[in-house]
């Protein structure tokens, strides 16, 4: 009998477990496809995120790529700069180098010029007497050749 009376207040708590745990079973479950759903959610992102993130890494590897070119191609220009600047560097070095030994050998020219414009002088005169000599000879000649006709 002890059975019989404990079975008598059960259907009581019978009927809150009846309809309790199918609740719960079912809040669950709701919470369960809203976790599913909102998981989706996040995980889409996140894959938005992931290719976002491999577009810019490529379009970063693509530009450093572009600027490696460039530098090699500015490298080598600033090479060429520097050799055409070390080679206009001598020439100026032997431009005045040329430039100091200039006064000596203008010095040396002018005096070899004066030397020169010298002789010249010399020699001119030297021709102005040899052709007045020659004048005189002629002029005596033909006096002398007047006079016997």
């Amino acid at each position: 009998f002890h059975y019989l009376r404990l079975i008598s207040f059960l259907p009581m708590d019978r009927n809150i477990s009846a309809w309790l745990v199918p609740l719960l079973l079912a809040v669950g479950c709701v919470a369960l496809i809203g976790n599913i759903f909102h998981a989706r959610k996040i995980n889409k992102s996140l894959m938005l995120d992931i290719e976002k993130a491999q577009a810019d890494a490529q379009v970063s590897s693509d530009n450093s790529k572009d600027c490696t070119k460039k530098v090699a191609t500015l490298t080598e220009e600033k090479n060429q700069l520097t050799a055409q600047l070390n080679s206009a560097n001598a020439a100026l070095t032997a431009l005045q180098e040329e430039n100091v030994k200039l006064p000596i050998d203008s010095k040396a020219a002018d005096t070899a010029a004066e030397k020169t414009e010298e002789g010249k002088k010399e020699e001119g005169e030297k021709e102005e007497g040899e052709k007045e000599k020659g004048k005189k000879r002629r002029r005596g000649k033909r006096r002398r050749g007047k006079g016997k006709r």
